[in-house]
């Protein structure tokens, strides 16, 4: 008797054998797309563009001590004081802003007249100070840019596997730390509201339900109950007046054994 073909022709399976005779297909060889590959080459030229732009702007903020003759020595730094809003560069501002008083005051004495060479060397030095050291001040300053934030790489699924079993483990802990503390000091844990994510609470029990406390919408929610299985669950609690154990809910509410298996654990009966 022979067997019917596949639809769509005689596909083999991955790892089943090749029909006598056949040749081996080649190994697929995965090609990066155009773009990731160019996307380096662009990225270097875009970072070395903004490099270039950015030290231009460090010349130019550098050169105005030296044009304004010292008076606009502390403008630079005023830019600065503005964009990063630190106390010290604001101090380092009202410094520059002191000196060109200083160094106004000075020049202004040595112009009344004769017997002022003395002011007239200081006011000198202060000017050539200016012009000299804040320049390079503002240069240095320039250059120190603030440190960005590394952009973090999408993770990958190996990453992706171990945080989320990190986190399931954690909540698998505080669940059992939970039900620690609801078995030996009750009332720690009606302070605490284990089991009662429908008040409001500080305390991480870890995702458990105090069947026989809370409302029937919690019951949908958090356990994954129809609205006829609920309604059956506090049919049986209204009746029974509490349970205390899943099997008890199972028996009494009518429910398979089995339906309430995968949410077993995150049940608890006060």
């Amino acid at each position: 008797m022979t067997q019917p073909s596949s639809p769509g022709g005689s596909q083999h399976e991955p790892g089943s054998a090749l029909p006598p005779g056949a040749a081996q297909p080649p190994a697929a060889v995965p090609r990066r797309p155009a773009a990731a590959r160019r996307r380096p080459a662009a990225a270097e030229r875009q970072g070395a563009n903004a490099g270039g732009a950015g030290r231009l702007n460090q010349v130019a903020w550098a050169s105005v001590p030296v044009w304004s003759l010292g008076f606009l020595s502390f403008a630079p730094f005023l830019r600065l004081a503005i964009a990063r809003r630190g106390m010290k560069d604001w101090a380092v501002f009202t410094a520059y802003v002191l000196a060109v008083v200083v160094e106004i005051a000075l020049l202004s004495l040595a112009g009344q007249g004769s017997g002022q060479n003395s002011v007239g060397t200081v006011a000198g030095g202060l000017v050539i100070l200016l012009m000299g050291g804040g320049a390079v001040h503002t240069y240095a300053a320039f250059g120190k840019r603030p440190a960005r934030a590394v952009a973090s790489r999408p993770d990958t699924s190996e990453q992706l596997n171990r945080e989320a079993l990190a986190t399931a483990r954690g909540r698998m802990e505080r669940r059992r730390e939970a039900r620690e503390i609801a078995g030996k000091d009750p009332v720690l844990c009606r302070e605490l509201r284990i089991g009662r994510p429908d008040l409001a609470r500080e305390y991480d029990d870890g995702g458990l339900v105090d069947v026989n406390q809370v409302p029937g919408e919690i019951l949908q929610s958090q356990l994954g109950l129809s609205a006829d299985e609920t309604a059956a669950v506090l049919a049986a609690r209204a009746k029974l007046g509490s349970f205390t154990s899943a099997d008890e809910v199972s028996a009494y509410a009518q429910l398979p054994p089995d339906r309430l298996d995968a949410v077993r654990d995150w049940m608890i009966f006060s």
